[in-house]
């Protein structure tokens, strides 16, 4: 279901208005007997990877045979991509049943901002749907996230914590950490990605605070075993092999990660066992993370959009595409005017060939022609393009067989020239 359809059935307040804080979500649940509290929840924060530990970990406890829930944001295109149940995306059918419900329930004045009313809706449909388990993914910082107000979840994690949203979250990493460290709750076992210092002291304090128990993950149990015949990840973690079919390096971070949650779930008395994991692993897809979805020439879609995301999409290039004689790299690049497109810029000049350059679908995007201005201006070779056919098409008159094209930056189009490419 596309946003605007969804949105004009919902009571929401002004387009774009962000209340950050959680007394508004706690009276919308409120109507509904909370039904976030009677859902074993896992719950993650972080600022890269957690909408990819959050998939990785909903596919294995698919794989142990439950009914899993998946909420997560932001969706490529359709609203429908933010709420699945066992990989598949909510039908427009089991929404609309939720909107209804909402509506009847609400007062006449009752206004909520869209990722409270998003949120509650996911809510609502795994409730009615049965779930026996939530994977939630948080949508900004943690602290005042609408979705922290689950009260006891079953495990709680932090991917790794990086400068992004200063603006709302706090100018360093500790200041950002903190705010993260917001859903750790009390006696509840929290799961770390490796982090920064002073982000770990940040997240470290307030799990103190709330006498819950850490697990970190230690890259030094991570050893990466390549890529196999079939083009997957392997690695081992701890004592035992896993293949994972996200192709990015840092994803095997992440997929430590989630076998830590699954590990704290298995603790608590939760049948899961080595064989789901594995299966979980070696099936999670996730969309625009790094993903091949052509190849001959090889098409790359990302939605790197801050400098970490950036930092890491710069990697993976090097080790699948490294610069060869008569091998172009080409880019189509998109960026919200928010972001740190200084360093963005510097970072991915000497990277590819060309870069050309698209205004996203959002109201606070970057100019294409700003954009492109800024990329010549530290020596690139940029062109503007006024839509997504247009962009496609400028790409593909540089493209031979032997090139690759990436496509990244904002998720508001990457998510439309996927599509595009995938309909053929």
């Amino acid at each position: 279901m596309q946003y605007e359809d969804l949105s004009a059935k919902l009571p929401l307040q002004e387009a774009g208005k962000m209340v950050l804080g959680l007394e508004s979500v706690r009276q919308l649940m409120g109507h509904f007997d909370h039904p976030e509290n009677s859902l074993p929840t896992i719950h993650i924060a972080g600022t890269n990877g957690k909408g990819s530990t959050a998939k990785m970990t909903a596919t294995i406890l698919q794989a142990a045979g439950y009914k899993v829930g998946l909420y997560t944001s932001p969706s490529l295109v359709d609203f429908n991509e933010r709420i699945q149940i066992n990989g598949v995306n909510v039908s427009d059918d089991q929404l609309m049943a939720q909107v209804d419900r909402m509506n009847q329930a609400l007062g006449p004045d009752e206004l909520y901002t869209e990722f409270e009313i998003f949120t509650g809706l996911a809510w609502l449909v795994f409730q009615a749907e049965k779930v026996d388990f939530v994977v939630l993914e948080v949508g900004l910082g943690g602290r005042l996230d609408a979705t922290n107000i689950v009260e006891k979840p079953l495990v709680t994690a932090i991917t790794k914590v990086a400068l992004d949203h200063q603006h709302i979250l706090g100018d360093t990493l500790a200041e950002i950490a903190g705010e993260k460290a917001g859903i750790i709750k009390a006696h509840v076992p929290l799961i770390l990605y490796p982090q920064a210092p002073e982000a770990e002291a940040a997240i470290l304090a307030q799990a103190t605070t709330m006498a819950a128990p850490v697990t970190k993950v230690d890259s030094a149990d991570i050893s990466n075993l390549g890529e196999t015949a079939d083009g997957y990840q392997a690695f081992a973690y701890k004592v035992e092999n896993y293949q994972l079919s996200l192709m990015a390096p840092y994803q095997i971070n992440n997929a430590a990660l989630a076998l830590e949650i699954i590990t704290k779930l298995e603790d608590q008395g939760i049948v899961i066992g080595e064989q789901a994991k594995k299966d979980g692993l070696a099936k999670t897809t996730w969309p625009a993370r790094f993903e091949r979805v052509a190849q001959s020439p090889d098409i790359i879609i990302d939605g790197s959009h801050n400098m970490d995301g950036i930092t890491s999409l710069t990697e993976a290039i090097e080790k699948y595409y490294p610069s060869r004689v008569g091998q172009k790299r080409i880019a189509i690049l998109g960026m919200l005017a928010d972001k740190d497109v200084a360093h963005a810029v510097e970072t991915v000049v000497p990277l590819f060939d060309k870069i050309i350059t698209l205004t996203p679908h959002s109201h606070r995007a970057l100019p294409a022609s700003e954009l492109a201005a800024m990329l010549q201006a530290n020596g690139g070779h940029a062109s503007v393009a006024n839509s997504d056919t247009e962009a496609l098409e400028m790409a593909q008159a540089c493209l031979n067989d032997q090139d690759m094209l990436c496509i990244f930056g904002s998720f508001y189009f990457v998510g439309y020239l996927r599509k595009q490419i995938l309909q053929g």
